[in-house]
């Protein structure tokens, strides 16, 4: 079991601030504070790391308790991009910002077909089986 409290506690306070900087960029009065888009971008970069790293402990219990909410981080971030690319002084961010959300909709996808999935499908583990007891020194490389 990975560690899903710290994931979800990560995904809960980028949702929360990459909603609420939505909300604020709605107001003609929005002024962009140095370094608050870095700093969001930088905890998208933390939680990114922490599932890399959890990954191969992740379980199905845990994508049960976090994946809806990465989802919607996901869905938040990418309506952000979409509102920030309006805004002359966010368009700096908008490359890492995509490169961003693509990683963690590859590790969503990735988490739920290979650590979700994949261990329910039998033909999948007979096939793994079969190619973990191939001795690969006698193949011709």
């Amino acid at each position: 079991m990975c560690q899903t409290a710290v994931i979800s506690h990560h995904i809960g306070r980028i949702g929360r601030r990459s909603f609420d900087r939505r909300m604020r960029m709605a107001s003609p009065l929005f002024t962009e504070k140095r370094g608050e888009m870095a700093r969001l971008l930088n905890d998208v970069d933390r939680l990114s790391n922490r599932l890399h790293d959890e990954f191969i402990s992740i379980t199905e219990e845990d994508y049960r308790m976090f994946g809806p909410e990465l989802k919607i981080v996901i869905s938040t971030l990418k309506a952000l991009r979409r509102e920030s690319q309006s805004r002359p002084e966010l368009k700096a961010y908008d490359n890492r910002m995509r490169e961003q959300i693509s990683d963690l909709e590859e590790l969503d996808h990735d988490i739920y077909v290979f650590r979700v999935k994949a261990p329910k499908n039998k033909e999948l583990q007979e096939a793994m089986s079969k190619i973990s007891k191939l001795d690969l020194a006698k193949l011709p490389f």
